[in-house]
């Protein structure tokens, strides 16, 4: 795979069939269609990162892999959204979770005539990818202390837990994921889709900034950039989330008024735990143990939340610890002995995406009352369960009552303030923002074209009708495995 992109030359393409943005959606696209025999050009707006020169360093590989350099924020700053920027995507720096879209969830998008093959049909393209991926149970041996304090926590308040997959083989155990798998055990999209589809004929052009698509012509699209041109007579969008609906919006393609209005974010609230022994939460495999005696999604029911280990180097923790000063100075002083944690919320308030006049997104979103609501519970049972493990100490995500002593202390109603600038949420699965959906009321169909742009494609996490609950990885491949054969349909 030798992927070509140099800034400053300009570069006139044509191919049938343009993707833009290599992520979980983008590459799994780009290389069922190559592999089909379909002339393909794959589009990136970041570099082809080599993991051998991937340091390990938080500072260092987060200006490099993500977006804005980890600093992508709500427009109003109080709220980080993290995703990736380079060959990959997200998947070269996400901790390596495979977990397949919920059934009921599933059954909630087949009522809403969203999906083209049912939920049976995303079901198994979910098992597909995850064995393509090879996606394993991790092992006793590789549950480190940060995972094995929630699941000792968990089963002495009798709360049901699961060992998710993951995408890993001989894998080190170092824990630093989030920057990057500098020993390539992690088994993202450039192993399990792009290897094969450049071999295959997959064009692929990194550095390849992306401003419009326009029409060209009955039968054509241009895809332009400051020095790039792309005629293809079909585009797919797999730029995220994020910068899919920002392309629509500039390109004037699609329901202007249907994109980029349902925004959901999967609201991440953290806690941190303060033990007597050693915990060394940043060593080891992250995330192999979801707790989800919260998760009413799983059954059909409205809200729900899973509880997760959260990364845990020092720059991760620094950023979860709300305050200033004396107060993340005596957290990171105890850093060794700090279990981390949060609340993965199953939101459903609709924030929004609009285009900004530099061509990247402005975001709006924050949790309504529904969704403070599963966040307040989420954190009261995250909180019992720690204290339930042998914690001394919590840190709560609020810059206000930070400090937590006793499990009673978690009771206290007026402790859980909601407020911008006051309560520390991230981001790191934005979707829905061009749902998909059998009526005009989506901007989508359920082939995944876009309504009053034939031959205009999304097969991104911009695809979700509602949250979905669950790290999405693997839901979004599934989901641009079936457009993607859809499309090989159409043009075959």
């Amino acid at each position: 795979m030798n992927p070509g992109g140099r800034r400053g030359v300009h570069r006139e393409l044509v191919a049938r069939v343009c993707v833009v943005g290599a992520g979980a959606g983008g590459a799994v696209a780009a290389a069922e269609l190559a592999q089909a025999g379909i002339d393909t050009v794959l589009l990136e707006g970041g570099s082809h990162h080599d993991p051998a020169t991937f340091d390990g360093r938080e500072d260092s590989m987060m200006s490099r892999l993500y977006a804005d350099g980890g600093q992508q924020l709500t427009q109003d700053q109080s709220m980080a959204i993290l995703s990736g920027r380079g060959l990959g995507g997200s998947t070269v720096h996400n901790t390596g979770l495979c977990v397949p879209p919920p059934e009921a969830v599933c059954a909630d998008w087949e009522k809403r005539g969203a999906l083209l093959d049912g939920a049976r049909g995303l079901l198994s393209a979910a098992a597909e990818v995850m064995a393509r991926m090879g996606a394993v149970l991790p092992r006793d041996d590789e549950v480190n202390r940060n995972n094995r304090i929630l699941a000792e926590g968990a089963a002495a308040l009798g709360l049901e837990t699961v060992r998710p997959h993951h995408n890993r083989r001989d894998c080190c155990g170092c824990g630093g994921c989030i920057v990057g798998c500098a020993t390539n055990a992690k088994r993202n999209v450039l192993f399990s889709h792009l290897e094969g589809a450049a071999t295959a004929g997959l064009r692929i052009v990194t550095r390849a900034r992306i401003a419009r698509v326009r029409r060209a012509g009955a039968g054509a699209f241009e895809v332009t950039g400051p020095n790039l041109r792309v005629r293809a007579e079909t585009v797919v969008l797999a730029a995220s989330a994020l910068q899919t609906p920002v392309l629509l919006l500039r390109s004037g393609l699609g329901p202007r008024r249907l994109i980029g209005r349902t925004l959901r974010l999967h609201p991440f609230a953290p806690v941190a735990a303060v033990f007597d022994e050693p915990v060394h939460a940043w060593r080891g495999v992250p995330q192999t143990v979801l707790v989800t005696a919260g998760a009413r999604f799983l059954h059909g029911e409205r809200g729900g939340f899973v509880l997760m280990p959260a990364p845990a180097g020092p720059g991760a923790v620094a950023a979860f610890v709300p305050g200033h000063g004396r107060v993340v100075t005596a957290a990171m002083q105890r850093l060794p002995r700090l279990a981390v944690a949060g609340v993965l919320l199953h939101d459903e308030n609709r924030g929004r995406v609009r285009a900004r006049r530099d061509g990247r997104p402005s975001v709006r979103a924050w949790p309504d009352a529904f969704d403070q609501e599963g966040l307040h519970e989420g954190i009261r049972m995250l909180g019992k369960l720690f204290f339930a493990a042998g914690a001394r100490q919590l840190l709560l995500p609020f810059r206000q009552r930070t400090v937590v002593t006793r499990p009673e202390g978690l009771d206290d109603p007026t402790r859980y303030v909601f407020r911008p600038y006051e309560t520390i949420l991230s981001s790191v699965h934005p979707q829905g923002t061009a749902p998909m959906g059998i009526t005009g009321a989506a901007p989508v169909t359920p082939e995944g074209e876009v309504r009053g742009a034939r031959g205009l494609f999304v097969a991104d996490g911009s695809l979700f009708p509602t949250s979905v609950g669950v790290p999405p990885q693997v839901t979004i491949m599934a989901l641009a495995t079936q457009v993607a054969r859809g499309l090989v349909a159409r043009l075959t």
